[in-house]
């Protein structure tokens, strides 16, 4: 059998059959390369947990793509922040593993998809690459949970606010014509609005400003 460009199938086969002695010694010595590569190169192993995110639409309303970009943006900061990385280095060093920041900034990556952060870390011991990935998202949704918790307080004292400018605006000389503004003065509403706009500061500064609306979970662990 014989193509157009001279190549005989037959006469390549019995090259093949007479020469296997250099194809077996070939072979040995790829196999040695692969084992001695395996013994020289350590394996580095990666898993990931991930953390899930929705938004209550009912609470903010229609969200531009940029405005979910940002909320999403916000979580995913702060699983990456220097605050839980330090969480999960002390929880590991309680564990009896020592582990620094800098090993932390080359093995440990998030990643977004869509609605989901992952967090990807990468360990000689693919147990200890569980563990660190499962230790940072527990400490992950820890600090999540305490930052929700001032976004909602945050939240209620801005509603707060609200209304007691509602109450200064409408403040009569004579008298207050609402109801519900009606025995606060100008003095007490002054005072209470300083004090309420001091709070809401300090309650945003500990929300990492995050969306009140902001709802997650462990979606998947390492």
């Amino acid at each position: 059998m014989e193509t157009k460009n001279g190549f005989i199938l037959l006469d390549f086969i019995k090259q093949l059959f007479n020469g296997w002695k250099r194809v077996a010694v070939l072979m040995i010595l790829g196999g040695l390369c692969g084992v001695g590569a395996s013994k020289l190169l350590t394996p580095i192993y990666e898993t990931r947990a991930a953390i899930a995110v929705t938004i209550d639409y009912t609470l903010t309303g229609a969200l531009s793509d940029i405005q979910e970009d940002q909320a999403m943006r916000g979580i995913g900061s702060l699983i990456d922040s220097d605050l839980v990385r330090e969480k999960v280095r002390l929880k590991a060093e309680q564990n009896g593993i020592q582990i620094d920041q800098n090993s932390m900034v080359q093995n440990f990556t998030v990643e977004r998809e869509d609605f989901r952060w992952f967090l990807r870390v990468r360990d000689a011991d693919p147990l200890q690459a569980a563990a660190f990935a499962n230790w940072w998202a527990e400490e992950a949704m820890l600090t999540l949970d305490s930052a929700m918790e001032h976004a909602v307080i945050a939240d209620h004292y801005q509603h707060y606010l609200d209304t007691l400018d509602y109450c200064l605006q409408r403040l009569a000389p004579e008298e207050m014509s609402e109801n519900a503004c009606a025995n606060l003065d100008f003095d007490y509403l002054s005072k209470e609005i300083e004090k309420t706009a001091v709070a809401i500061r300090d309650e945003q500064v500990l929300s990492y400003g995050l969306m009140p609306a902001l709802q997650f979970f462990l979606a998947e662990e390492a």
